[in-house]
């Protein structure tokens, strides 16, 4: 391992500008040694610093501003600031990649800025964890600042920072797309702002979870103010912060929402939020909230609420948005109970065309009423009750017997009969 120094403003190919004479190697540490150096060609090597050294000035940066070019630094501590702008992004077509091998994180000044991506290219940034400030300041610092109109890819963690004073991000955007392969995270302490993601332009998409902050309300795991939002993971609430706070005008979620302290996703624009996933509240607070009057909600997926707190708090809330068959489910009365959709079949069947005593329906929380007959008591040969086939005759005996009892309305009229012939022969008796 060598110390690598820079030796005046140039272009990275160009010898003259390293004290050694030769182009770096990837086994050394390079310092920019208060310099600009211009990275026109892709290089692999252990670290890249800004900070002093024996015969070494802190200061200087390295500047990606050829497109094509991919920077490989292979430590797992790749970069060490002494000054702002460490790593400057400033090409203005194609694609710059920058490799690095672990943690990143700014130095403790304000206004620090580690990787300063202003050219209108695109840029592949990967690395383990991109964080804001963890410790030891209290001074605003970005760990990666993008104000370029391109797509910036980051695969890696983004980590809110950790200050009582000040705003520590781990990425801060005013133009541009971008997207993230990897978790956020909100940051740490009251009186700072301490964001995993501030972006207030452009599209976002995560491949990853969002998790809130603790502390204060303003340590969001990503605060969004641009066009439209994807995620494809879960999101959680922190102890204080929201995991989203978004005025996106279409917010699109893939993954489950569970509710800590603060909701997994928030908002009071007029906006809409799409869901596939359970909404799974807290006892303290919703999972979704949207506060604003026009604010809707498309859930495919199930509520899960808690201790009296709903799942989703929003004006509007739809279920169902693709005519997919889907149930919401909730808790009522100590009950579990399911809320169907309107296009849900079969709809649960009304008490009277249940048998007797069944029950049935959600929780078991409904009785059956009608009462059906046994087969003795329908007529021999009709079928009824789903496929069963009456029983009862009607012979000439039981005529008879039916005839002849003294509580048979019939029998006892036909008892008090008299004909024509009887009636004339009661005549001629009274005569005599």
């Amino acid at each position: 391992m060598a110390d690598v120094r820079a030796t005046k403003n140039g272009n990275w190919s160009d010898v003259t500008v390293w004290n050694t004479g030769a182009l770096p190697t990837a086994a050394d540490d390079v310092y920019s040694n208060t310099f600009t150096v211009n990275v026109d060609v892709s290089f692999t090597v252990l670290t890249l610093r800004s900070t002093a050294g024996t015969g070494i000035t802190a200061g200087g940066s390295f500047n990606f501003n050829t497109a094509g070019v991919t920077g490989t630094v292979t430590s797992s501590s790749p970069l060490v600031p002494g000054a702002t702008n460490l790593i400057q992004v400033t090409a203005t077509t194609g694609t710059v990649t920058i490799s690095l091998g672990g943690n990143v994180e700014p130095r403790s000044f304000n206004g620090d800025t580690l990787i300063n991506y202003s050219g209108n290219c695109n840029l592949n940034l990967s690395g383990t964890n991109f964080n804001g400030r963890l410790s030891g300041n209290t001074s605003s610092t970005t760990c990666i600042l993008k104000s370029s109109s391109g797509l910036i890819t980051i695969t890696g963690n983004l980590n809110g920072g950790n200050s009582n004073q000040a705003i520590n991000q781990a990425l801060l955007s005013s133009n541009g797309n971008t997207i993230v392969i990897g978790n956020i995270v909100g940051g740490l302490n009251t009186g700072g702002s301490n964001r995993g993601v501030n972006q207030s332009a452009g599209t976002l998409t995560i491949t990853g979870n969002v998790t809130g902050g603790q502390s204060t309300a303003t340590n969001q795991g990503v605060l969004f103010s641009g066009t439209s939002l994807t995620v494809n993971g879960t999101l959680l609430g922190g102890t204080t912060s929201v995991g989203i706070e978004t005025s996106a005008p279409i917010n699109n979620v893939t993954g489950n929402l569970t509710a800590g302290t603060l909701a997994g996703i928030a908002s009071s624009s007029a906006n809409i939020v799409n869901v596939t996933g359970t909404a799974t509240a807290s006892s303290s607070s919703e999972a979704i909230r949207m506060t604003n009057a026009n604010g809707q909600v498309y859930l495919n997926g199930n509520m899960v609420n808690n201790n009296g707190k709903m799942a989703i708090f929003a004006p509007i809330v739809w279920l169902d948005k693709n005519n997919t068959t889907s149930a919401a489910f909730f808790t009522s009365g100590g009950v579990a109970r399911t809320l169907y959709s309107a296009d849900t079949v079969p709809n649960q069947p009304a008490q009277n065309n249940v048998r007797f005593n069944t029950v049935y329906g959600p929780g078991n929380s409904l009785t059956g009423t009608c009462v059906m007959p046994v087969a003795a008591n329908v007529r021999n040969g009709v079928t009824y009750d789903n496929g069963t086939v009456g029983t009862a005759l009607f012979t000439t005996s039981q005529f008879v017997t039916e005839l002849s009892s003294s509580t048979t309305p019939v029998a006892v009229r036909m008892q008090n009969l008299c004909t024509p012939m009887i009636l004339g022969e009661l005549m001629e008796a009274f005569k005599k």
